[in-house]
């Protein structure tokens, strides 16, 4: 999964804006797109650190005060009334184009997940403040006189912040919004990793560590003992004392007020179609009872036999699929890397020119794989989990490193992170579908290119994919238990603990988890009709040149694209 850190959608947002001025009666989208732009780099400052741009000061927060999040609103809807005004039919520059189907998708999907309140119900231990905050002291610049002042502007309004996180989340209460005690349980715990660190290892003492300035150092140090950890554990005892007492026992959205609404929002969100939660479940089921008959097929070569659950228990107890030491791991992933690297030269015509560095994950982060993207003289990192050794698996490593880096993650946005000529605006828009849709889509491509070891990684890849379309659906939509959700991945080979990580992602993330095949799905579908259209000329490499110049764009658009490259290349 691309890290969520990289830059993730934010509900709560800085009230500072105003409607649109309009200057003529017809818009120009590049002039909206301007606005669009301009107006996200002031209200969510810290994103720029992940999207890689300047910022010409660095004591800004995104505010999380509900009036704020109304202005913004009102602006949201100001520049899509704008936008409606124009007639797709004649905007005829592809980058023109590009830049309509990212903003009208984008306001679209944000203005329909209003319905959520998310803001007053945003207890998250992937990627809430306490995980931006954290990952904020990595980035806050430091060296000078001017940027230590900023940096201690910005982190002396960490109390107001959580004072008003504090306050939604009451309102949420009186409101009938919460988030799953299970949930509130993992934040907790969370805030007390972060709260145990030795002062000099405290992820919080980042700036401190990169500026040569002794008093600076001095005196972050006090900024981290008496702000910073105070702020987090006045959070952790409302978490505690009044927060977790009345938090919701019942895990799917259709429990909250307009659940059912949610869910629809979500799945908009993050697939860009409109396909409803039943047909994401009957797709599902669909694509996981073909798998398991690959599966049946993979396994008898391997081991004899054609049963699917011997095969799995078979591939998973497989002495040879285990690792002895993390150190393995990382060479093991190391290696892959390297010769995914190198076979990517023969599939694809452009490759990133930043690379991609393994970096495992620190005590106080959790995961099994993720990407983040380079910034500034910062490299691309594929994060990888050197704990839990006895229940890692080769294979697993395999699918994460193509699925991660190449040709997954790393090559789609080092790509499109090289690319020239679009508006700014697309640096700050991406949709889940095409993104995980593309890494998603290297895992099987991945095969084609002969990258992996054994026939471990390609049986697990059949046996998971696509039961994120079956059970996240099930679990918001068809009163499927947190069991049958956790039975239903470990079907697949994986282990109790990853289950449990992947459901409780469907909790805090509703619907992500069917955008990697909804994506996935859709890019496969339109190489079997380029390559049944084309014929002999069809051209892997031009194809995949035709699915990356454009960077992430809805599905739809995606289609469009490809629909006219078959026509024109047909003639």
């Amino acid at each position: 999964m691309k890290n969520y850190f990289y830059f993730i959608t934010l509900i709560a947002v800085l009230g500072c804006s105003e409607n649109i001025k309009k200057e003529t009666d017809e818009p120009s989208i590049m002039a909206l797109a301007d606005s669009y732009y301009n107006r996200l780099l002031k209200t969510f400052p810290e994103a720029a650190y992940y999207l890689d741009i300047e910022l010409l000061e660095h004591n800004g927060i995104t505010s999380n005060e509900l009036a704020s999040i109304s202005k913004w609103e009102q602006y949201q809807d100001s520049l899509y009334g704008e936008l409606s005004k124009l007639d797709p039919v004649q905007i005829t520059e592809q980058a023109d184009k590009i830049t309509y189907w990212l903003v009208k998708e984008d306001l679209e999907a944000n203005i329909g997940l209003r319905i959520c309140k998310r803001n007053l119900w945003d207890v998250d231990h992937l990627a809430g403040w306490p995980s931006r905050w954290t990952r904020l002291a990595a980035f806050q610049p430091v060296g000078t006189t001017e940027l230590r002042n900023q940096a201690f502007e910005r982190w002396n309004k960490l109390p107001a912040f959580v004072a008003t996180e504090i306050s939604n989340l009451k309102q949420g209460i009186a409101e009938g919004y919460t988030m799953p005690k299970e949930i509130v349980d993992l934040v907790i715990e969370q805030l007390q990793v972060l709260q145990d660190y030795p002062i000099v290892d405290s992820p919080f003492m980042s700036p401190a560590q990169r500026d040569e300035d002794p008093i600076f150092k001095e005196d972050w140090e006090g900024l981290v003992k008496q702000i910073m950890l105070p702020s987090l554990a006045s959070y952790q005892d409302f978490l505690v004392k009044e927060y977790k007492p009345v938090a919701r026992a019942e895990i799917a959205l259709s429990s909250l007020p307009n659940g059912g609404d949610c869910y629809r929002a979500y799945i908009k969100s993050q697939t860009t179609t409109n396909k409803t939660a039943d047909e994401l479940f009957q797709w599902g089921q669909k694509i996981v009872a073909k798998n398991k008959a690959d599966v049946s097929k993979l396994g008898f070569e391997v081991y004899k036999t054609n049963d699917f659950a011997e095969i799995i228990q078979l591939v998973l107890n497989d002495p040879s699929n285990t690792f002895s030491s993390s150190e393995e791991i990382l060479a093991f992933n190391s290696k892959l890397l390297l010769k995914a690297k190198n076979e990517s030269e023969k599939w694809f015509a452009v490759l990133p020119s930043s690379e991609v560095t393994i970096k495992p994950y620190e005590e106080h982060e959790s995961g099994v794989g993720s990407y983040e993207t380079a910034t500034g003289n910062k490299p691309a990192y594929y994060r990888i989990n050197l704990k839990n050794i006895t229940q890692q698996k080769r294979s697993d490593n395999e699918i994460l490193t193509f699925h991660e880096a190449y040709p997954g993650h790393h090559l789609q946005l080092g790509i499109a992170k090289d690319l020239k000529g679009l508006h700014p605006v697309s640096k700050w828009i991406e949709f889940g579908s095409y993104v995980e849709g593309w890494a998603r889509y290297s895992e099987q491509l991945a095969e084609e290119m002969g990258l992996y070891e054994t026939k471990f990684a390609q049986i697990r890849r059949r046996a998971y994919m696509p039961r994120g379309f079956v059970y996240d659906p099930g679990l918001h939509t068809k009163n499927w238990t947190k069991e049958q959700v956790i039975n239903y991945i470990m079907e697949s080979g994986m282990s109790a603990d990853m289950a449990l990580t992947l459901y409780q992602r469907s909790i805090v993330w509703p619907a992500q988890l069917t955008s990697y095949d909804a994506g996935g799905e859709e890019i496969k579908a339109l190489r079997k009709l380029a390559e049944e259209k084309l014929g002999a000329q069809f051209n892997i490499k031009d194809f995949h040149t035709k699915i990356l110049e454009n960077g992430s764009i809805p599905l739809s658009a995606l289609r469009l694209t490809i629909e006219d490259w078959i026509a024109e290349s047909g003639k």
